[in-house]
């Protein structure tokens, strides 16, 4: 069971899949052009078949997910059992790499990843994980390929990861500790906005421009100001 507040995360407890992909592009998991195919064929499907080429499109790696036909691959790790109901995916280095402005951290949460335990992100994705909500965890690699190991061998055993203790652990393996900023944490943990941040620190800002308007009156008077 999860540990949940209100939009936030404290303790996240499900299946991992292994994907140990190096240098995994945000528009391998997220392409930008609907209808595009592993071979660059555009198609243009309509009626159910539209509707349900727009509902593959809003998984996870639909590239590999889904062959050309529309059915699901069942090479892909997330088609298989029992890692199709995996809330946490257990990445390669450089996951997420790429500038390209596409929904990754969406189609992922969508996909019901809830998080990401890689030993690096690209920037791009890692902002895009921190406002979408979906928990991006940094872990050395020999640390996460021994965890992809465990869930191979004993696939249907859980992982726990503790954002209170800041601990990843399985009945087998574990605790094992990271670090996480702890603005962001706090974040994750309080399902906090951008500006629900803030708010904290509202009190702080407004005595400090009031007291900044006094040492310096001048930069606060619009232009004609008679004071």
């Amino acid at each position: 069971m999860n540990s949940l507040k209100p939009d936030g995360l404290v303790q996240l407890t499900g299946i991992a899949a292994p994907f140990l992909r190096h240098d995994v592009l945000i528009d391998y998991i997220a392409p930008p052009q609907a209808g595009l195919h592993e071979h660059g064929t555009a198609q243009t499907p309509t009626g159910e078949a539209a509707n349900a080429s727009g509902q593959r499109l809003q998984q996870a790696f639909p590239l590999d997910r889904y062959l050309a036909d529309g059915s699901e691959n069942p090479e892909f790790i997330l088609n298989q059992t029992p890692w199709r109901n995996a809330s946490i995916l257990l990445a390669g280095r450089n996951f997420g790499i790429g500038g390209t402005q596409t929904p990754a951290a969406t189609r992922l949460l969508g996909s019901g990843i809830r998080a990401v335990i890689a030993p690096s992100f690209g920037p791009v994705f890692l902002d895009d994980c921190i406002q979408a909500g979906l928990l991006p965890v940094i872990l050395g690699q020999r640390q996460v390929e021994a965890i992809a190991a465990a869930a191979v061998a004993a696939p249907r055993r859980e992982l726990t990861i503790d954002l209170q203790r800041q601990t990843i652990s399985r009945p087998d393996i574990g605790p094992i500790a990271f670090q996480m900023n702890p603005r962001l944490r706090e974040r994750f943990m309080g399902g906090l906005s951008d500006i629900e941040e803030t708010v904290p620190f509202q009190r702080e800002a407004e005595a400090f421009q009031r007291g900044h308007e006094l040492r310096q009156p001048w930069i606060y008077r619009s232009t004609g100001d008679p004071r």
